[in-house]
């Protein structure tokens, strides 16, 4: 018998791993790019939105009634740090994404670290998530004081933000099944 295949004629574990190398690697990879590239974007659009005061106090002037004259630099500068402070958190998921598709890459799918590293991810997400949401409101009252009663409810909570806490949930959710499957599986290679 040889290592390449089980008994039955379906390749072994090694064998069904050396196959899925080539679309397991493209889809790290992928997986990479795509999480960098979505924080580079999404740092870009928020620094393009608020990089330029004028426009912003505009829109705020046009939507809430805001006086941009009211609001000094310290203020919206202000916001905009506050704003800025949910990207430490995005980079972290980045760095954890980036472990897990190491540990992927390494031949590592099934194992207690691979779950381990994937709970971690969900649980960053949940933190980027909670920092997106909890920033918006301190940045959004310094620049509109008074106005901020004028802001609708779906502005502070917005559907997005529910379906990263539902991916993130789900994340969880499967870090937990893979890690059992990983220690079950673990406990059977010591009997056998």
């Amino acid at each position: 018998m040889s290592d390449d295949a089980t008994y039955d004629g379906a390749p072994s574990g090694a064998a069904r791993l050396l196959a899925l190398n080539p679309k397991l690697r493209w889809t790290c990879h992928s997986i990479r790019l795509a999480a960098l590239a979505l924080i580079l974007f999404e740092a870009a659009t928020v620094l393009w939105d608020l990089g330029d005061r004028g426009r912003l106090l505009d829109r705020m002037n046009r939507l809430y009634g805001l006086d941009p004259a009211a609001v000094s630099d310290f203020r919206y500068w202000g916001a905009v740090a506050i704003l800025m402070l949910k990207f430490p958190f995005a980079a972290i998921v980045v760095a954890r994404l980036w472990r897990l598709t190491g540990i992927y890459l390494e031949g590592k799918v099934f194992s207690v670290e691979a779950a381990a590293t994937l709970r971690l991810v969900a649980l960053w997400g949940f933190a980027a998530t909670i920092a997106d949401i909890a920033t918006l409101p301190p940045a959004a009252a310094l620049i509109l004081t008074e106005h901020i009663v004028k802001v609708p409810a779906q502005v502070w909570l917005k559907p997005i933000d529910v379906f990263f806490v539902l991916c993130c949930a789900f994340t969880l959710a499967l870090s937990v099944i893979l890690q059992t499957a990983a220690e079950i599986a673990s406990e059977h290679a010591r009997f056998v």
